[in-house]
């Protein structure tokens, strides 16, 4: 539901990225390739290694994102933050649609990640791969460091 009041306010060197759950950031006529272009990897064999990274190999490469599966049109989404120069990710569940076995290498990805990381995931995979060791935002407003047993919730939605 959307906010109907309240604003927010980045520091001057804050640097947003945001993955978007329906992937509406994907541009239908550009390549694969094509969407890595402004991103801070230089060469393009930079940028195959990096979609190679996220499993889009080869002629993945030079398709169209409407071509891909899901899970294909997330990992190109999360191949572009990690190309970004974001130091600030907003994640609105980036697991849907992936492989378990994808779900714990973007967790593991993402736990090197530098900067802060805001995720909305109900994958307990994904969570443990994170390892948050920050804050958690529960209902009703109630915030609290992270704990083990906040797994239990994760697990439970």
């Amino acid at each position: 539901q959307a906010a109907t009041s309240g604003s927010v306010k980045l520091g001057a060197n804050v640097v947003r990225g945001y993955f978007a759950q329906e992937h509406e950031n994907l541009d239908p006529n550009k390549t694969v390739l094509a969407h890595l272009d402004n991103a801070t990897v230089e060469t393009e064999v930079q940028r195959r290694a990096l979609l190679g990274a996220f499993g889009l190999k080869g002629s993945a490469a030079l398709q169209t994102p409407d071509t891909l599966s899901g899970g294909e049109r997330a990992k190109l989404a999360l191949a572009m933050l990690a190309a970004s120069e974001a130091n600030l990710l907003i994640l609105d569940e980036p697991t849907n649609n992936l492989d378990p076995r994808s779900v714990e290498a973007v967790g593991e990805m993402l736990n090197g990640w530098r900067g802060t990381i805001i995720a909305v995931s109900h994958e307990r995979a994904f969570v443990e791969a994170l390892d948050p060791t920050h804050a958690v935002l529960l209902p009703e407003e109630y915030f609290d460091l992270w704990r083990d047993d906040y797994m239990d919730m994760v697990e439970q939605r």
